[in-house]
């Protein structure tokens, strides 16, 4: 078979197939990213192809712990805004996208899914608290068994206890902020593109490309997006593109295959 851009997702599955998983109760992994600008050197579907990646290691994981799943073919109508002033960086209004998460996860229970794990690495906090939002409201109006794997980094600033029945908490070792942040195509994210899809970076370029020198102070600023955001990352990346490090992009993989699986397994098990 050719390249697909679904593949391991259901749209490459036949609808036998997919009565058949929900038969057997398959948890359902549901990638929810965006299409952005993320600088010169790295594709606008960065965030997607990587929140997709991760959902393909959690399902290899989860294999591996005698458990079969599903891959939602990837969400990318996202919210963007830090970097809405570039060109690229699609964007839709958050009760828009609530509205669409819902109908489709109402999709997914109308099929006898029970369990619904949602997964992003777009750090935006209107998109993050969007997916909140959707689990939510799946949950008390659709009755749909929806978990929204979060970071515990965002549970306070979302409002949550970190108790709500619609959220599976992912801690995270605190550690002190650097001098410079990368956080947004920078070394961090390149490095993951250049791992898995290499063919979609400018390595060269990316390797002369100098550090944004965001501070937390330049990060409050480029939060606010618009043309005032431009002026902090005037290349639209927040952090060093040139700070590539595939050892530590493979060891953060190896820790989500091994952690993210072991949530999901363990929280079934639970139930």
């Amino acid at each position: 078979m050719g390249y697909s851009i679904f593949s391991e997702t259901m749209a490459d599955m036949t609808y036998q197939q997919i009565e058949k998983a929900a038969e057997q109760k398959w948890p359902v992994l549901f990638p929810i990213a965006v299409i952005e600008e993320h600088g010169p050197h790295l594709c606008l579907g960065t965030d997607t192809y990587l929140t997709y990646n991760l959902c393909k290691m959690v399902k290899k994981g989860l294999r591996e712990l005698g458990l079969d799943s599903l891959i939602v073919p990837p969400y990318y109508w996202g919210i963007n805004v830090a970097t809405n002033g570039f060109a690229g960086s699609f964007t839709v209004k958050p009760e828009t996208m609530v509205l669409v998460l819902g109908d489709l996860l109402e999709c997914l229970k109308s099929w006898g899914f029970e369990n619904i794990f949602l997964l992003n690495v777009h750090g935006d906090f209107k998109h993050t608290l969007s997916i909140i939002n959707a689990a939510k409201k799946a949950y008390e109006e659709y009755g749909t068994g929806v978990y929204f794997i979060i970071s515990d980094f965002f549970i306070k600033r979302a409002g949550l206890s970190g108790g709500e029945p619609y959220i599976i908490v992912q801690p995270t070792k605190p550690e002190p902020p650097p001098e410079y942040l990368d956080i947004h195509a920078g070394g961090f994210e390149t490095s993951l593109m250049i791992k898995d899809f290499p063919e979609l970076v400018n390595i060269d370029l990316a390797r002369s490309l100098k550090s944004s020198l965001t501070t937390l102070d330049g990060l409050k600023i480029w939060q606010q997006g618009g043309e005032i955001a431009k002026e902090v990352t005037p290349l639209g990346y927040c952090g060093n593109p040139s700070e590539i490090n595939l050892e530590k992009a493979d060891a953060f993989e190896k820790r989500m295959i091994k952690d993210i699986p072991r949530m999901i397994f363990d929280f079934l098990k639970g139930k």
